[in-house]
């Protein structure tokens, strides 16, 4: 029998409440916006914690077997608003590469000509549509 060391993490939210004097609401919002919510968020919440995971399994001599294993589907993403439209818009951009990836072989007959005025423009596709079958193996975790 082997003995392995896990590691877990999850986060936990904390909150806090502060009161802030200010002339106008802008002010106050500027004002919330540079304080350290580390120093007034002191009250946790254990019932909302979230983003369970393994952070490693280590065996007895010393060696990783297993890393970053999420146990609760949730993950953080940093980058703010502009990282989280991303997340949001992500599924309809998937959906429109599979459309488009579908529809490749019309749209590269289409461009065909026998005159071949559009040959760089039938190669440009080419690189876009092996450029979106890359990115859909990756959202549906092919490699």
């Amino acid at each position: 029998m082997s003995n392995f060391t896990v590691v877990y993490a999850v986060n936990v939210p904390h909150y806090g409440r502060t009161q802030i004097e200010a002339p106008t609401a802008a002010e106050a919002i500027a004002v919330a916006k540079h304080r350290d919510p580390a120093e007034i968020c002191t009250e946790r919440d254990r019932s909302s914690a979230a983003c369970a995971r393994i952070v490693s399994i280590i065996d007895d001599d010393g060696r990783s077997i297993a890393e970053g294993l999420t146990l609760d589907g949730a993950f953080m993403r940093y980058g703010g608003h502009p990282a989280w439209l991303l997340c949001e818009a992500s599924p309809a951009m998937l959906e429109s590469l599979q459309k488009l990836v579908a529809r490749s072989d019309d749209l590269l007959y289409a461009l065909a000509c026998p005159n071949g005025r559009h040959e760089h423009l039938v190669e440009r596709l080419c690189a876009a549509c092996h450029v979106a079958r890359a990115v859909i193996a990756a959202a549906n975790g092919e490699n």
